[in-house]
């Protein structure tokens, strides 16, 4: 059963931003979670180049009120959207709008949240489509909530892949996704892995063991081998049809690791499916 109760949704223009709204309202019509939507513009972002020149000042600033103006309408657009989709569900609509620094408007708007929810490439530039990536790992450290990170088409699949190498990150984002609910009725498949058979098969067996502990049966898959982590995982999750990857922000080397040149940041650039991501 899940006790998830309120939903942060990261609202965008671009494919990933689609199938985001898509796994919420899946999720919401599953689990009974209340959906907040959350669109802004970040200033910052669409400050028009500084140029030498007469007259050059006053040509910024009218292009930068024009790139304004067009966020905007590209927020209320969003707006309309979320609303419409919403009414046709059946579902209450709740909308956030920021002005100002994303990551403290995320932050904020998070505080009262279970699970946020956005697309790989979700953007807050002028035409709110940039690339995520960046963006994400500074989510990431600074909110306590979890997030699923779709791709730009959801999988016909509904299967959970837990990608488990038996680090704190790994734990932490198991556990997370264990209390939240989010596997109830879902098949759970624990992938390891590790060059060493022995550690990936010990990895298996200990996340299938808490699995268990919570009521949940899974299939163990230990992959022993030198291809890349990031390459693995995406094979298990096309074979077998996985809606959903389990993993922790990042993996043995800790912190400075991060989401950059990591296993993580390979499969948040271009997700094989939804991804639960827990620092």
């Amino acid at each position: 059963m899940s006790i998830l109760k309120r939903t942060l949704i990261l609202l965008g223009q671009t494919a990933s931003s689609v199938s985001a709204r898509r796994y919420a309202f899946q999720l919401a019509q599953r689990t009974g979670t209340e959906l907040a939507g959350l669109a802004g513009l970040d200033p910052s972002a669409i400050e028009a180049p500084i140029l030498g020149g007469i007259g050059i000042s006053a040509y910024q600033a009218r292009l930068e009120d024009e790139l304004k103006r067009q966020a905007e309408e590209a927020q209320q657009s969003l707006r309309e959207i979320f609303e419409r989709e919403c009414r046709d569900r059946g579902l209450p609509f709740a909308w956030l709008a920021f002005e100002g620094d994303p990551i403290d408007a995320f932050q904020l708007a998070s505080e009262t949240r279970d699970l946020v929810i956005a697309g790989h490439d979700t953007g807050y530039a002028g035409d709110l489509n940039e690339p995520l990536s960046e963006v994400l790992a500074k989510l990431l450290l600074r909110t306590p909530r979890p997030m699923i990170v779709c791709p730009d088409e959801l999988p016909q699949g509904e299967d959970v892949l837990v990608a488990y190498d038996g680090s704190i990150a790994a734990m932490r984002a198991l556990q997370m996704f264990v209390l939240l609910g989010l596997g109830a009725e879902r098949r759970i498949v624990v992938a390891a892995v590790d060059r060493s058979e022995e550690t990936a098969e010990r990895n298996c067996a200990a996340a299938a063991s808490y699995l268990r502990s919570h009521g949940y049966q899974s299939e163990s898959h230990p992959l022993s081998s030198g291809v890349d982590p990031s390459e693995a995982i995406r094979i298990a999750v096309a074979d077998r049809k996985i809606g959903t990857l389990v993993m922790g922000a990042y993996g043995r080397r800790g912190f400075r690791e991060a989401l950059f040149g990591s296993t993580t940041d390979e499969l948040v650039a271009s997700p094989p499916c939804s991804l639960f991501l827990y620092h």
